[in-house]
């Protein structure tokens, strides 16, 4: 009976163990990918600045050879990590993700006749504010339940209750016209 047990605990570090030094080894090839992929931008760049600068066929061809090599480098580090099995967490994410996502909804008639409500919007409806010419373009005001204020937009998507909404301005410090940089 220990023996069993001693067993089980024996293969399921091993099993973590291993499962560690997959997670170590697609890591490592993740690093390796991005900092090829770093290169790759690099040599784009030396190639946009070899083009701009006028430089000959064969400096412009050996900066392409270098791009399909980086290439060729990232394409198989990515074929060694889903072989490895690196790219499971994310499909189980994904897959997670979806089964989280709940079903479209649908209009199904209760045992009274009538309709189930549906939050899916009618995409086929006609527009509820027609445009009335060219460059026409209507305006909504809508008021805010919590706070009291009305805003006052223009319409463009035909769609109700389309307005814009008012500009937040960010934290960022900028510098005013006097030459102060604090806001006032």
């Amino acid at each position: 009976m220990l023996d069993n047990i001693l067993n089980s605990v024996r293969r399921g570090a091993e099993r973590v163990q291993r499962r560690g030094e997959e997670v170590a080894q697609v890591t490592r090839l993740r690093v390796e990918a991005f900092q090829l992929g770093r290169e790759l931008d690099s040599a784009y760049a030396r190639l946009g600045r070899a083009y701009h600068s006028g430089n000959d066929i064969e400096v412009l061809q050996g900066v392409r050879a270098e791009i399909r090599r980086i290439e060729e480098e990232i394409s198989a580090r990515e074929r060694l990590i889903t072989e490895l099995g690196g790219d499971a967490h994310s499909e189980n994410n994904q897959s997670s993700a979806a089964a989280t996502q709940p079903a479209q909804q649908t209009v199904v008639p209760e045992a009274g006749g009538t309709a189930a409500p549906s939050n899916r919007p009618d995409f086929t409806a006609q527009p509820t504010t027609p445009f009335t010419g060219q460059g026409a373009s209507p305006t909504v005001t809508t008021t805010n339940p919590v706070t009291g204020s009305s805003m006052t937009g223009s319409v463009t998507t035909g769609i109700q209750g389309a307005a814009t909404e008012p500009t937040i301005p960010d934290a960022m410090p900028r510098p005013t016209h006097d030459g102060n940089d604090r806001q006032g």
